[in-house]
């Protein structure tokens, strides 16, 4: 039997959100990603005060679980606060679910297709998890795409800026907190290698890409916190060094024969 993965995204709330639409568009191209995946083994748990058009759609799927926020939606702040209640609860249900892989997406970036594939042959029974260490930053406003490490910035890998990049095995009942709570043990993405050679234990590295949405104004790490000036700055990099998505890259992260479309449609009717 394969090992459980999840993806769990937190979602922003509309009543705190610039602009809902947006945030329901790109959500619905994650999702595109996700349901692109190779190995269709997966769930996704979103956590959310709103129910997003795009996730009505998939009501009747039985891997897609929704959690509502029970609690009243507050601006989002440096420390995210809301995200990170959205995170736990997330935890919480894949530990009651019985554990497994877990990856926290964001709710506007984009996973390879062999990205679920690629965890379940790589993940060795010895690792506490993986690192995505390779991918793109892809600017939404201009379509501009640069890969890892962007020109002209000290942004290093994948991992170390976009924090759809890391899974963890969840143990329920695991006296170990690196197993109980990889997430919280090894603490933000950027920090996990060290983390994990401090501790003694190993991560593994997918050969697989990932995609970090920037320039769309709703990623909250772009907008608050201290390092909010440098990734506008990765922003704006993007756009001066990188190259037009292309077919063979929109179809590794699912997006084949839809991104131009309906990009340009979201933007003729913003």
């Amino acid at each position: 039997m394969s090992e459980p993965f999840t993806f769990g995204i937190p979602l922003i709330a509309r009543a705190v959100a610039d602009g809902w639409p947006l945030v329901e568009h790109l959500l619905g191209l994650t999702l595109r990603s996700v349901l692109a995946q190779t190995d269709a083994d997966f769930h996704v748990v979103l956590a959310a005060h709103d129910v997003p058009m795009p996730w009505a759609e998939l009501a009747r799927d039985e891997r897609f679980t929704l959690l509502r926020a029970d609690w009243p939606p507050e601006p989002v702040t440096a420390a995210n606060d809301d995200g990170g209640v959205k995170k736990w609860r997330i935890k919480q249900h894949v530990r009651a679910a019985g554990g497994g892989l877990l990856m926290f997406l964001d709710a506007d970036d984009w996973v390879s297709r062999d990205l679920v594939a690629r965890a379940r042959a790589q993940i060795t029974a010895h690792d506490v998890g993986a690192i995505v260490a390779d991918g793109f930053a892809l600017d939404w406003r201009s379509r501009r795409l640069a890969r890892f490490p962007v020109a002209g910035m000290s942004t290093g890998a994948f991992h170390e800026l976009c924090g759809s990049s890391a899974i963890g095995r969840v143990v329920p009942g695991s006296d170990d907190p690196m197993l109980l709570d990889p997430h919280l043990t090894l603490g933000s993405h950027h920090e996990w290698l060290d983390t994990a050679a401090a501790h003694g234990v190993t991560l593994a590295r997918l050969d697989a890409r990932a995609v970090y949405m920037v320039g769309t104004g709703q990623n909250h790490s772009e907008r608050e916190g201290p390092f909010a000036t440098w990734r506008r700055e990765v922003s704006e990099a993007v756009r001066r060094t990188g190259t037009p998505i292309d077919t063979p890259i929109a179809h590794e992260f699912g997006q084949d024969g839809t991104w131009a479309e309906r990009h340009g449609a979201h933007r003729a009717m913003s």
